[in-house]
């Protein structure tokens, strides 16, 4: 009798458990979990998803122990009880962790989520660790890849370094100063100043910040040279001239000094031998001889945004004026052929933006486009160009030197900022406060 009872006990067991299995993507891999049918629960083997987030596993007398490999997150699980501990506070699953065959399987997502990771119902996809949540701006890339952007609602500061897939990242840095920096253009270093005006280098790979020189006057608009060893800025309390410093030696060297205020928006052509920037003219002040106040007034017919470019290899060369209309002027370019591109925007508002080139011989004209321009930016091959269509959909497009136009992205929802790596391939952009990764046309959503 008892061995019959056995065997039919064991019978029931059997009938109640059904072995299966179920393909997930984890980091990116897809991956087939062994799975069991429980009770109308499908639980997971405990040992192999926790090897596929790269915990680690223990078995002890009070259970299993699992933590995971950043060491955050300790959580305790026993089986067949449906309380376990995470982090020493406890929780509960919905079925209790099931032993069968050897093996203990348990809820996924309760597993997953214990550990730090996250996981996506929509799509089948689990990753180790959880993307970040928040807003996000100010986007950079580094030489390995990897995409830096700051967390702009955080209390303190915090650079965020986004890796290859989503979930993989680290806080880069807490420097209240580096939340935007320079990028060198093998992208192996950050140039910012600090509240003092002392120029600061930044490693794009260890986020080690180091002092360059001991010049502490007002530096803004910093560009590198394609070579590394020389960065130029605007200087002065009221961006009035134009400086370099060397990246070897630190030493400091005036390039203008005509005592226009109002600089802006420095750029450097790929040989180095001249500057593009913007002066922002301001009203001039007239009154009568006896400097009286009622006599005073204000003449605005002038004033607005005008590109200036300085031919630096010529010994004492005076600024030459590129444009004279009153519109505003923004993410000026020089291109590879000595033509400069600009965003051309109506400071009242009353007309949509336009891409405007110049030309070697100060030919003005329009790049057509079917999107309004938001934001361009030069690369090797021709430009980058964000806009929004008809519908409000943005679309970003490159345009080589042949005015080609090829369409890199397309989504319905707004963009705020885009930045492109080095080779041009892949595009980082900031949608909704969120960072997403664009390659090949389809975007990876690194935060949340």
């Amino acid at each position: 009798m008892a061995t019959s009872s056995s065997a039919n006990a064991a019978a029931v067991k059997t009938s109640a458990v059904k072995e299966g299995s179920t393909t997930w993507t984890v980091n990116g891999t897809p991956v087939t979990l062994s799975t069991i049918d429980s009770k109308g629960y499908k639980l997971y083997s405990l040992s192999q998803v926790a090897g596929e987030l790269g915990a680690k596993l223990i078995l002890g007398s009070g259970g299993f122990q699992l933590n995971d490999s950043k060491g955050l997150h300790n959580v305790v699980i026993q089986a067949g009880s449906k309380s376990y501990q995470v982090d020493g506070v406890a929780q509960q699953f919905t079925i209790a962790p099931v032993d069968y065959n050897g093996k203990t399987y348990v809820e996924l997502t309760k597993l997953v989520t214990s550990l730090g990771g996250e996981l996506q119902a929509e799509g089948q996809t689990i990753l180790s660790f959880a993307r970040p949540e928040g807003q996000f701006d100010t986007l950079h890339w580094s030489a390995n890849g990897s995409i830096i952007a700051n967390k702009s609602d955080s209390e303190t500061a915090q650079l965020f370094k986004f890796r290859t897939y989503p979930g993989d990242y680290e806080v880069f840095s807490s420097n209240e100063s580096a939340l935007d920096f320079a990028v060198s253009t093998d992208q192996n270093w950050g140039a910012f100043t600090d509240e003092t005006g002392q120029l600061k280098l930044i490693n794009l790979a260890s986020g080690a910040i180091s002092a360059l020189g001991t010049d502490t006057s007002v530096k803004t608009d910093l560009v590198w040279s394609q070579d590394g060893k020389t960065i130029y800025f605007i200087q002065g309390d009221k961006q009035e001239k134009i400086a370099q410093i060397s990246v070897e030696t630190g030493a400091v060297k005036a390039l203008l000094e005509d005592k226009v205020e109002n600089k802006s928006e420095l750029r450097l052509s790929a040989d180095a031998k001249s500057v593009v920037y913007i002066v922002n003219v301001t009203g001039v002040a007239k009154n009568d001889a006896d400097s009286t106040e009622d006599s005073l007034t204000v003449d605005f017919s002038k004033a607005g945004e005008q590109l200036y470019k300085l031919d630096l290899a010529t010994k004492d060369a005076k600024p030459v004026a590129l444009t004279t209309a009153l519109d505003n002027k923004l993410y000026p370019e020089i291109l590879a052929n000595g033509g400069v591109v600009y965003l051309s925007a109506d400071p009242d508002g009353n007309a949509a933006n336009t891409l405007k080139s110049i030309a070697v011989d100060g030919t003005i004209t329009n790049i057509a486009l079917d999107v309004e321009p938001s934001w361009s930016t030069g690369v090797s091959t021709g430009l980058i160009v964000s806009g929004t269509a008809a519908d409000g959909s943005t679309s970003i497009y490159s345009i080589d030197a042949s005015g080609s136009k090829t369409v890199l992205f397309h989504t319905s929802e707004d963009v705020s900022e885009v930045s492109v790596s080095k080779d041009g391939s892949k595009l980082a952009v900031v949608s909704d406060g969120k960072v997403l990764l664009i390659q090949g046309g389809k975007a990876l959503q690194l935060s949340k």
